[in-house]
Parts: structure tokens; sequence; C-alpha cells
């Protein structure tokens, strides 16, 4: 899960939770066979304003994240 939240927060200067970051990757797991260039919707708060803020992700992505992958997209 501390990749995913680095991941958002040094990327996409977006920060989420232990909980969204668990979910995420439940649902990424879930999605085994699921086309790679699938975009999922990630919600977390901006680093400078703390709003919420919506961004699309890749399957191919989060799953490269996930499996400690220097090669993200």
């Amino acid at each position: 899960m501390e990749r995913l939240i680095g991941h958002f927060r040094k990327r996409y200067e977006i920060l989420i939770g232990e909980k969204t970051a668990r979910r995420l990757a439940d649902t990424v797991r879930a999605m085994g066979h699921i086309d790679p260039q699938i975009y999922l919707g990630v919600t977390g708060s901006d680093v400078t304003a703390l709003i919420p803020r919506r961004i699309d992700v890749t399957l191919a992505e989060l799953r490269a994240v996930i499996d400690g992958r220097r090669d993200v997209a």
C-alpha cells in the first residue's frame, strides 16, 4: 500500500489514505484479465490545496506500481 500512496503523492500530487490504497489494490488484483489500458478513477486530496481531486489512471500503471516495477508509464 505504501507504494501506491507514494506513487500518487509523487507523480500526481494527490494524497490517498491506506484504506483507499488497499481498496484500489484489491480492485486491480480482481481485474486480472481485463484490458490493461482501461482507466480507473482515483480520488484523493490535492497536496497543495487539500481539496478533493479525481484523476484517471490506467490499469497497467497501477499493476506496475503494485508489482514494484520501475517501468511505470
